[in-house]
């Protein structure tokens, strides 16, 4: 029977609610109340219940039946304030926070399309630089977390359900019900001298009491290389390869006068990308009882690289019970993966891989031969040495699986009224194999392997952890709060690894016994253990005042007896402004106001393992005596670094909490200085001492100071829903100390063997770009001889639309001594913005990620802009000074006597900064009443697309380069990134 409805929404104090939304509950049947707070609505049955939402508002069912007339009095909610979030070893409610920590929730994974978790958060937390370490299916990210701080290893210490594991690549997103990041030395000094760099906690999916619930996920996407390089046509290139000799007194190559392929030639980079598919599967059931809760999942992701012949694949399976009985708690998580690439392959040369060989290969080449071995063409005569990348994609052959188990179990027992006493016991297991094929081949003049060959090598991680934790959760007199924590943990990691390799294999056999020439193999092993003693405190006084203090020590085997004992202390303390009885007078809107502060000390010892000691060298000669004899023995050709000691990290922070309306305006900051002292790192020694090999030792500092904001909003305009949520983070990154004053590390070059472009000195960020710098174009030869110092031109050998580089030392030439700092690979900004909205059944999301400020050196172009090499170029070289005299780009010369294509110039150092259209997903749920009639709880379809757009005065491939520290910002020989569209469904039963 239907019936009407009428009544008035009021809060608590008695004033109406407006925009106030009522629906029958399952239906899109509803209305809003007026400027009174009252509402009508007619046609409902007497059965059924309305629901009643409002921001700021906890939502209310209420059933009909006989009344007509219902009035509701709405509660305020204080969003995420009774939050619980982990913490390590523990879990504290968020209003009680008082260290840096970031969140994120499963629903903020759920409209977006997740292959890869590390990718996912990119951009969702301040002060977590996320970046892709390539673009090859599989690759995964390198995370960071407030600026590199060390000189060694700056990863994150990464937990699942409280087991380490090395990466996130394994994980199947889908799984994660929530990541905390612990930003500063409060949140993390639990963990000791493995949270220098911070810590990420993921936690599982874990079931809830009720009936089994199923859920389903299907995503599809096709894949394309969102830009290729402008490189020339064989008729272009002859024109350019023909100026560029001439200029220089050289021949012209053979091939340019007899090309293979005329005209436009081979497009390489047509030939190695594709459109490739991924799709990805997940399917899981949870539910429980009153003693047990289950959780179980089964997901597998099938990505084909955008470069022909590369692939990864993942299947995971997850299963996470808990049982209860009286004071009794037991439990588990156990996660299985396998994962298997096709890695990109190369010829080796100036090339490297596919990729950047596809940019350089010549296009008058052709792509085959059939009088050749393997059957493929290649480059000859006086050209570059680089490879025919079709050649290298289907000669070599890079498989390579991992087998991964992660276990963790544990059991509780309440010894008291809030006292807890827990055993967690976790083990995790990997095994990498790899496979690598070579055919025989003859590719051009350059590359020859006279026989089939295999290489294969497996490696084993054992890893296992006990911890030992008692834990005191009360409150007394609803005003004192303790939430404390001592424990002692004991770990053991032991890695072993094996490789063979062998010959002479018949075609299309690579069993390792079917060769017959060069058998080798290695192995190595190696082993380290850490016990530590741990607890922390954390005291509320009536929602107003919360004190931290946290304090472990570590004892590591690597370091020597002398000081294999790290103590890491931290203190933090909070005020809750909002709650008190003075600013609760003041009416404000502000429905949270808190002032958080804190101090600690981190460790650091990722080093490896036994580098406190020295090795021994076999089989050394020696001669003595007369007349001489030659005896061989063993001998000791390293320095024994005694005292090597933890890196230690010290943070302070300063934050600030506040939030309006009741939770619907949430913003955060946070000033932080974060200081590395005893930095691990290799200090010089004179020959004269008797080694060429430089020992570890403690000597330097790194100093991080920054900034970091959040700022979220949640506004609703009748069934209109949406949210709007930015990210924005500053890191200053020095090099403080070294070794000795005058010390400079070299990093990286940006060319096959060229010279380092990268260092790290005293007074400057870690891994700078230090080159010589350029001052535009001689226009003139008046330029040329007044360019000079005591009367010798300091570029002798410059022309007329040659480069005029800058003598920085005031020398009179120029050398490598007139490097100069020229920026740094890391940002100085990062920032994230998320749009969400959602009508009715009809949902949309769009997110922007960039950075700004960062630098990146293009290690393509130092090969096609400079004309100094005999591989292809860019079309940029077509608007050249020899063509174009009012061009900025100099002139052709392959003897380049000047030095216009110099590999550590600033020539090809351009600006990183970028903006991108990360993701964006349109999302329609089928109406409750039509999801019941096909037997599913919850229906939802959608579309989306992953980088569509990249705003950047970049010229590579792709600004987002996230190589190891030392190579940081370098581009050269980096697998492009993909630009995706995808549709899919996510279903609960």
């Amino acid at each position: 029977q239907q019936k009407s409805v009428s009544g008035k929404v009021t809060d608590k104090s008695g004033l109406p609610l407006p925009g106030v939304t009522v629906l029958v509950k399952g239906t899109t049947n509803g209305t809003t109340t007026n400027t009174e707070g009252e509402y009508y609505i007619v046609n409902i049955p007497e059965n059924t219940s309305l629901q009643f939402s409002f921001v700021g508002m906890k939502t209310q069912d209420v059933v009909v039946g006989q009344q007509s007339s219902v009035n509701v009095v709405m509660e305020e909610e204080n969003f995420g304030l009774e939050e619980v979030v982990a913490i390590g070893y523990g879990t504290v409610k968020k209003k009680d926070l008082s260290g840096a920590v970031g969140i994120i929730k499963t629903e903020q994974l759920d409209q977006q399309v997740n292959n890869n978790l590390g990718s996912a958060i990119q951009g969702k937390i301040a002060g977590v630089t996320v970046e892709s370490a390539g673009g090859a299916p599989g690759s995964g990210v390198t995370l960071q977390i407030r600026g590199a701080g060390s000189l060694n290893n700056n990863n994150p210490l990464i937990l699942v359900d409280d087991i380490p594991t090395s990466s996130m690549n394994s994980l199947n997103p889908n799984d994660i019900e929530s990541m905390q990041v612990l930003k500063d030395a409060s949140a993390a000094a639990i963990y000791g001298s493995r949270a220098a760099n911070g810590v990420i906690l993921i936690t599982t999916k874990t079931g809830n009491k009720g009936p089994m619930r199923i859920d389903a996920s299907f995503d599809y996407g096709i894949q394309s290389i969102g830009k290729k390089m402008d490189v020339c046509t064989t008729d272009e290139w002859i024109k350019i390869v023909t100026e560029a000799c001439t200029a220089g007194g050289l021949n012209v190559p053979a091939i340019a006068l007899n090309p293979q392929e005329p005209g436009v030639g081979i497009d390489w980079q047509d030939q190695i990308y594709r459109t490739a598919p991924v799709q990805n599967y997940s399917i899981g059931a949870s539910g429980g009882s009153e003693n047990l809760n289950y959780n179980f999942s089964l997901g597998y992701l099938d990505q084909d690289g955008i470069v022909k012949t590369t692939d990864y694949n993942r299947v995971s399976l997850r299963f996470k019970t808990d049982f209860t009985k009286g004071r009794f708690k037991i439990g588990e998580s156990v996660i299985l993966s396998k994962e298997s690439t096709n890695a990109l392959t190369g010829l080796g040369g100036q090339g490297g891989n596919a990729v950047t060989e596809s940019v350089m290969m010549i296009p008058a080449f052709s792509i085959y031969n059939e009088n050749a071995v393997g059957g493929y063409g290649g480059e000859s005569g006086s050209v570059l040495d680089v490879g025919n990348p079709v050649a290298a994609l289907n000669l070599l052959n890079d498989k390579n699986d991992w087998y991964k188990v992660l276990l963790n179990m544990y059991s509780e027992v309440k010894l008291m009224d809030g006292l807890k006493y827990k055993l967690n016991v976790g083990v995790t297991g990997t095994e990498y194999k790899q496979n690598y094929t070579t055919q025989a081949y003859d590719v051009g003049t350059f590359y020859h392997n006279e026989y089939n060959r295999n290489f294969m090598q497996s490696g084993l991680t054992k890893y296992w952890q006990i911890e030992n934790t008692l834990s005191y959760v009360k409150t007394i007199n609803e005003k004192h709060s303790i939430n404390a924590v001592i424990g002692q943990t004991s770990y053991n990691e032991n890695y072993s690894w094996f490789s063979a390799s062998k010959e002479g294999m018949p075609d299309g056999i690579w069993s390792m016994s079917a060769g017959t020439t060069n058998p080798a193999s290695s192995s190595s092993s190696s082993e380290n253990t850490m016990t530590s003693y741990l607890g922390r405190v954390i005291y509320s006084f009536d929602n107003r005042y919360i004190f931290t203090g946290t304090f472990r020590r570590d004892g590591s085997s690597r370091f020597s007896e002398t000081n294999r004992w790290g103590n890491f202390p931290s203190l933090s303390a909070a005020w809750n402004i909002g709650n008190e009885s003075f600013f609760e007078k003041l009416e404000t809107p502000i429905s949270e106001f808190k002032l958080r502060t804190s101090w600690g000390q981190l460790g650091n010892q990722e080093i490896g393992n036994y580098s406190y000691t020295a090795s021994i060298t076999p089989a050394i000669s020696y001669g003595i005596g007369q007349p001489n004899t030659l005896w061989v023995g063993n001998i000791q050709t390293e320095l024994v670094p005694e005292k090597l000691k933890w890196e230690t990290t010290t943070t302070t922070n300063l934050g600030m909490d506040l939030g309006l309306w009741n939770g619907q305006l949430n913003y955060s900051v946070d000033l932080f200085t974060k200081a590395t002292t005893d930095l691990l790192l290799q200090i010089p020694i004179p020959l004269s001492v008797g080694t060429s090999s430089d020992p570890y030792g403690n000597a330097g500092k790194v100093v991080n100071n920054g900034y970091e904001m959040m700022l979220n909003y949640n506004g609703h305009q009748g069934d209109f829903k949406y949210s709007v949520t930015g990210t924005f983070s500053h890191v200053k990154n020095e090099v403080k100390e070294l070794s000795t004053g005058s010390q400079v590390l070299s990093g990286s070059g940006a060319t096959h063997g060229g010279p380092a472009v990268t260092y790290t000195k005293q007074g400057y960020p870690i891994y700078s770009f230090f080159l010589i710098q350029t001052d535009g174009l001689f226009r003139s030869e008046a330029e040329i001889e007044t360019h000079s110092k005591d009367g010798e031109l300091i570029q002798p050998n410059a022309q007329v639309g040659d480069i005029r580089f800058k003598d920085a030392n005031n020398d009179g030439q120029i050398d490598g001594s007139d490097r100069v700092y020229c920026g740094s690979p890391f940002p100085k900004y990062e920032y994230g913005f998320r749009l969400e909205g959602s009508w009715k059944f009809i949902d949309a999301s769009l997110y922007f990620q960039g950075t700004y400020g960062n630098k990146i050196y293009n290690g393509f172009q130092t090969y096609t802009e400079s004309a100094i090499f005999t591989c292809n170029y860019s079309t940029d070289l077509l608007n050249s000074y020899s063509f174009n005299k009012n061009s900025d780009i100099p002139r052709l010369d392959m003897q380049d006597l000047n030095g216009n294509g110099v590999s550590n110039s600033d020539r090809y150092l351009e600006d990183g900064s970028y903006c991108r259209l990360k993701s964006m997903q349109i999302g329609f749920t089928l109406p409750e009443s039509f999801a019941k009639k096909i037997l599913v709880s919850k229906c939802r379809f959608y579309i989306a697309g992953d980088n569509l757009i990249t705003w950047t005065n970049y010229t590579g491939y792709n600004p987002d380069i996230g190589r190891g520290l030392g190579q940081r910002g370098i581009d050269f020989r980096q697998y492009p990134l993909n630009q995706s569209y995808h549709i899919g469904f996510q279903m609960n039963f």
